[in-house]
């Protein structure tokens, strides 16, 4: 008998520990996952501004051509990413970021090097960035986006020049002209 009562005291001490331990509180480790989103320099919090879809027109090869651009936000509010041209051969990606408490840029070109930005000026209605080093590129001789100018009309129209350079010497700008579609 004595046993037998051992044994049904261990049982429901185990069962007890289980329900303990699955109905506990996760330990606190100082590592919260369920901090704010991350507030950045005036330009990126600008940039964020930008999310949703965006529709407009380049000239590409003497003719006017649609244009696609799509803005998110991710890694708690700490970049925002571009897509242009979402869903073609010619898709490419940009992350704005802030590096030392300044608006910095990486482009993943589709023409595969990875030409990589920081601020140069803004304004409450301007945003230019400038080459600064690129990975996958010499830029004395290497094609490559350089220099990329944002100009905020309003809330929901924008203008991005562009500026490619090959050789060590400015090569073409394309101009999007675009205006928000979607939120």
């Amino acid at each position: 008998m004595r046993y037998l009562m051992s044994i049904i005291i261990l049982i429901v001490c185990f069962l007890l520990a289980v329900v303990t331990f699955v109905y506990a509180d996760p330990p606190k480790t100082g590592d919260d996952h369920h901090m704010g989103p991350v507030t950045g320099s005036k330009e990126l919090e600008r940039m964020k501004t930008l999310v949703g879809t965006w529709q407009g027109t380049t000239i590409m090869d003497g003719k006017e051509t649609p244009v696609s651009l799509i803005y998110e936000t991710s890694s708690n509010g700490s970049i925002v990413v571009e897509t242009l041209f979402p869903g073609t051969p010619h898709e490419m990606v940009s992350v704005y970021y802030d590096e030392n408490g300044k608006l910095g840029m990486t482009h993943y070109c589709a023409i595969n090097n990875q030409p990589h930005f920081t601020l140069k000026t803004s304004t409450d209605s301007e945003i230019d960035l400038l080459f600064a080093s690129g990975t996958n590129l010499n830029p004395a001789k290497d094609g490559h986006m350089h220099a990329v100018d944002f100009t905020f009309r309003d809330k929901d129209n924008m203008v991005q020049e562009w500026k490619f350079f090959e050789d060590g010497k400015e090569k073409g700008v394309s101009t999007f002209t675009l205006t928000r579609a979607q939120q």
